[in-house]
């Protein structure tokens, strides 16, 4: 983790980890001033007391300073790391994005995101602490070589019995991360489905058994076990420190006669004679290194979880590089208006769920001209949404080519091709504003088309933000029409829209809505089971297994659709005048 604060921030984390060590340095001051003022003279301690002042403020001047560095660094790195993210996905071609699933890219976004953001908020402590021990370390090696070399050893048996527990730890805490990935999956369909959840009992009950609490229950046990074994590791660490200063109260005195002429005799070291006041410092710089150590070790589990998670983020990160590559400014092949869409040849395979085997949709030959309303139906899982997916730019097709206005569509000029579709797919999503438009009279606008689709008595819109988005279905796909209305493009695509309008408005949709745009010189694509308005259509298209037909259409001529024309027509003429 460390390795990834380097890469975002070198010299604030330098300066942090620099105002750490001289916080260190003065807590160890500290402790040796209060050591020699307790076994000095009396007319010594006055001009110690500068000294004890002078280091109080060094360490907690340094100490506010290394927490504040730290605490912005790792803001900023948050910060960067949502966004860069969030850009990533945004960029991510929309079929890498379904194989990786919501459920992980939530859980990414979400909990893995607060994990890191929970570990910088403990990398300050961690520094600080860590200048501690280090500076206390040093005082013992000054105070006496011998009780350095007794602490030296501890810690190193520490340590080491340390990492063995803890790597048995992470194991659980990973194995925990990846169940996490499940119960976010389980949470989307209960909130998702809880009017079927609601309405079966014995569904009810396996969801939350067999589902739900299996996944909750594993993620319990790993991450408590996990965590059991971090604390174990930490109680058994301050232990030893316990046991350090009662060998040096109770044992040293007694037996330091017996290591020294054992160290002579082997020639291992000369150890000096261990003082009152050498123990008396020892003992002090011991308990004042307790509370740092326990902080510490307490953070371990910390910065083991938020490793767990960065690695998961960096997994996502680069499961998610296949970007689209970005739009290139000099190729500008697309204007506003109107133009002929074709595609040549166009293929696409992806697995079925119902079948073992690959479906294959295509190879398509379709042209859509100007003003053209085509109606595009099939039965289910017969390639009606992958083949609109493709129209849309949002799939790109395996062989064969699109052509726009005579254009080739291409890596280079893709996004730009998209933004010539607006649409309302049949799992929409409804943002509660109207991002991204430019028309300062987009309130007036909006406001006369909510009177059209009978939603001005449920919805209100103020600078371009919705009153309320607590609509049924049906209500929503209307404000989602409306949308896609204001986005005033060449084509439009609906997707099964009708379907969860009433027979009143879904004949508006047909009869008034459709030719509106038409004769607006839009191309409107309608995927439909609605075949009692077959007829209103130019042209009706069929996918069956993945072959595109064309069948014919009986035209008939109704009074409704001539007069509602006019009514559309002219609240556009009305809003441009």
């Amino acid at each position: 983790m460390i390795r990834f604060l380097l890469k975002n921030s070198r010299w604030m984390l330098s300066m942090s980890m620099l105002c750490g060590l001289l916080s260190g340095l003065g807590g160890v001051g500290l402790v040796a001033v209060i050591n020699t003022a307790l076994g000095g003279e009396q007319n010594k301690i006055a001009g110690l007391g500068w000294l004890f002042a002078g280091l109080c403020v060094l360490l907690l001047t340094a100490r506010a300073a290394s927490a504040l560095l730290l605490l912005r660094l790792g803001q900023n790195v948050i910060f960067d790391l949502r966004l860069k993210l969030s850009r990533q996905i945004l960029k991510a071609s929309l079929s890498n994005l379904q194989q990786l699933g919501p459920a992980r890219i939530l859980a990414s976004l979400t909990d893995d995101v607060t994990t890191l953001a929970e570990s910088f908020r403990w990398l300050p402590l961690f520094c600080i602490n860590a200048a501690i021990v280090v500076g206390c370390l040093g005082y013992l090696g000054w105070l006496s070589g011998a009780l350095f070399i007794l602490v030296a050893v501890t810690i190193a048996i520490g340590i080491s019995s340390f990492r063995l527990i803890t790597k048995q730890a992470l194991r659980g805490l990973r194995t925990a991360r990846e169940y996490n990935d499940d119960l976010y999956g389980h949470f989307k369909g209960l909130t998702q489905g809880i009017k079927e959840l609601k309405l079966h009992r014995s569904r009810r009950d396996a969801f939350l058994n067999e589902c739900l609490e299996t996944s909750a229950a594993h993620y319990r046990s790993h991450y408590t076990s996990g965590m059991s074994r971090h604390i174990l590791a930490n109680n058994w660490g301050n232990g030893l420190f316990y046991v350090l200063i009662g060998v040096a109260l109770f044992l040293m005195p007694d037996f330091q006669h017996l290591i020294r002429e054992a160290a002579a005799r082997f020639g291992l070291f000369s150890m000096e004679e261990v003082t009152p006041q050498m123990l008396r410092g020892y003992c002090l710089t011991i308990l004042y290194m307790i509370s740092p150590l326990t902080i510490m070790m307490e953070s371990l589990p910390v910065f083991e979880r938020a490793r767990v998670a960065l690695k998961k983020v960096q997994k996502l990160s680069s499961e998610s590089e296949a970007q689209e590559i970005a739009p290139d400014p000099a190729i500008l092949p697309f204007c506003e208006q109107a133009s002929c869409l074709e595609m040549i040849d166009i293929t696409h395979s992806y697995h079925s769920d119902r079948e073992e085997r690959s479906f294959m949709l295509g190879p398509v030959n379709l042209t859509l001209n100007p003003g053209e309303i085509v109606f595009l139906i099939g039965g289910n899982g017969s390639g009606k949404t992958t083949l609109a997916l493709l129209l849309a730019g949002l799939y790109n097709p395996e062989q064969g080519k699109i052509r726009l206005g005579g254009c080739e569509v291409t890596y280079q000029n893709r996004e730009l091709y998209r933004q010539q579709f607006s649409a309302v797919f049949s799992d929409f999503y409804l943002f509660d504003s109207l991002l991204g438009f430019q028309n300062h009279e987009l309130d007036a606008d909006a406001r006369a088309y909510l009177v059209h689709l009978q939603l001005d008595h449920k919805v209100q819109i103020d600078q371009g933000v919705f009153s309320t988005l607590n609509l049924s279905q049906g209500q929503r796909k209307r404000l989602a029409l409306l949308v896609a209305y204001l986005e005033d493009r060449p084509f439009y695509l609906f997707d099964e829209w009708a379907a969860d309008q009433d027979p009143v408005f879904k004949n508006i949709f047909y009869t008034e809505i459709l030719p509106a745009l038409k004769a607006r010189g839009k191309t409107v694509v309608v995927i439909t089971h609605d075949d009692g308005y077959f007829h209103l259509a130019d042209r009706c298209l069929k996918l069956n297994d993945g072959r595109l037909t064309e069948i014919p259409v009986e035209k008939q001529e109704t009074e409704s659709c001539n007069n509602a024309d006019n009514e559309w027509q002219q609240t556009e003429l009305e809003m441009s005048s």
